[in-house]
Formats: C-alpha cells, sequence, structure tokens
C-alpha cells in the first residue's frame, strides 16, 4: 500500500468541437475524473495518485491527447493514505 495519496487538478483546454471527445478520452485514462466544463472547452479535472512522478507522468499523458490544446496543473494536495477512510 502506498505511503501517500496525491490528488491534483488541472484544467484542460480543447479544441473548439472536441471538448467531448476529450472528456471521453480523459475518463478512459486510470485515476482521471472530468468535473465540468465541457460546454466551454475548458475541463475541470482531478488526478488521484500515488506519487509526485505519477501526476507529470499523467500530466504529459494528457497534453498528448488527441484535441487537447493545452493542460495546466491547478492545485495539489498529498496526504497520508492511513489517514484516508
Amino acid at each position: 500500500m502506498p505511503d501517500e495519496v496525491h490528488i491534483s487538478s488541472l484544467i484542460v483546454h480543447s479544441r473548439p468541437g472536441q471538448a467531448q471527445a476529450v472528456a471521453g478520452r480523459l475518463r478512459s485514462l486510470e485515476g482521471v475524473d472530468v468535473h465540468g466544463g465541457v460546454e466551454q472547452g475548458k475541463l475541470v479535472v482531478t488526478l488521484e495518485t500515488q506519487s509526485e512522478g505519477e501526476i507529470v507522468e499523467r500530466l504529459n499523458r494528457i497534453q498528448t491527447l488527441e484535441g487537447v490544446l493545452a493542460a495546466n496543473l491547478v492545485f495539489h494536495h498529498v496526504e497520508p493514505a492511513l489517514g484516508r477512510g
């Protein structure tokens, strides 16, 4: 079991007219949730990972998805895994 849980949020900007497809691609990735902004093409996304390295890895993966213009980290929180209930 990991010692920490990393929770991050991103804003993912999509190409015009491709936000729904980008949201679908994001939802297919492990530990990724889309919470809104699809209509505006600025998707609010959260990541749940076990390390900072995984955040960077997922962010890089998201930035290369078809239809994504940019993905920016806006928040990062770390908590002990045992403290989660």
